[in-house]
């Protein structure tokens, strides 16, 4: 009997603490649907009341003046959707740098737990992007100073903590004050970005000038160590690939650095590369070239093929 007292004992103790446990988990998901359901039929729909205190509070978070033309809200469903119109982002120099008729966007419940906005998924259609680098290296996105090229920031890390970004119909222009080259534009530019705990997903299709060359697409899949901040991606490790049916690769060296002097030359490239802690570590390419004037080294003759 003496055996048996101690268990019969902490059976009501267990009893006891599974019941508050239950209780408390319970009393959580009240709160959260209290708050999800405060949020879908209270907050959002007077999203557009508040339309000035959301730019001022943008223009705080990302450094540059945000102008927001409409806010429209869609809560028919248990997934509330938010739509922006008009949305134009300026430069240092009060120049419009980023240029968004409209916005589309699914709100998630991960919102509740982050206490940021997060989407679902974020679509943005007939976007006109200015991206620039200047002569001392720095690369500016949309105004926004990215520093040499690192993508670091609260912007950057809140874009790619989104379940899904979709550009569509896009626009860009590409600046490089430090080369000198003449801008480089984009059209029809489709970017989907998909992003979970550990991993990112890019895939990039554009079309440049004509006499750049024809609609190319980039691509890769990353995986980040857990505690890395999102957009450090000189952690990430992965495969990047590019395909380019066509392109003119004297323009292409205006922009580009390459291991020899090319002069001339058109055709077809391909290629994959593995990234590991944001090093490249090995590459591969399938070239298809003709028309060929190349120098190897300072000291030879010209290749012409």
């Amino acid at each position: 009997m003496s055996k048996n007292a101690p268990l019969t004992v902490a059976l009501p103790r267990w009893r006891w603490f599974l019941s508050r446990a239950l209780w408390l988990l319970a009393a959580l998901w009240l709160l959260l649907l209290s708050a999800w359901l405060a949020l879908h039929w209270l907050i959002l729909p007077r999203l557009g009341e508040w339309r000035a205190p959301i730019e001022r509070h943008a223009s705080a978070a990302l450094g540059v003046p945000v102008r927001i033309g409409e806010i429209i809200v869609r809560s028919s469903g248990w997934v509330p959707a938010l739509e922006l119109r008009d949305v134009v982002i300026h430069d240092a120099e009060s120049r419009p740098a980023l240029m968004l008729p409209r916005v589309s966007a699914a709100v998630s419940p991960r919102s509740l737990l982050s206490l940021e906005p997060r989407f679902e998924q974020l679509l943005i259609e007939g976007a006109k992007l200015e991206v620039r680098r200047d002569e001392l290296g720095r690369i500016f996105v949309a105004g926004i100073d990215i520093g040499s090229g690192a993508g670091e920031g609260p912007a950057a890390d809140w874009f790619f903590r989104q379940g899904e970004v979709v550009f569509r119909g896009g626009t860009v222009r590409w600046s490089d004050d430090r080369r000198l080259a003449p801008p480089l534009m984009l059209n029809d530019v489709e970017l989907l970005v998909r992003n979970g705990v550990r991993q990112h997903a890019v895939r990039l299709d554009a079309t440049p000038d004509a006499a750049w060359g024809e609609r190319f697409s980039l691509g890769g899949r990353f995986v980040q160590p857990l505690l890395a901040r999102p957009s450090d991606w000189r952690r990430w490790s992965g495969n990047m690939y590019a395909e380019l049916p066509r392109a003119n690769l004297r323009e292409l060296r205006r922009h580009v650095n390459l291991p020899f002097d090319l002069r001339e030359g058109d055709g077809a490239l391909r290629a994959w590369v593995e990234i590991d802690d944001g090093e490249l570590r090995s590459a591969a390419a399938d070239v298809a070239l003709r028309a060929v004037e190349m120098r190897l080294a300072p000291q030879v003759e010209p290749l012409v093929v």
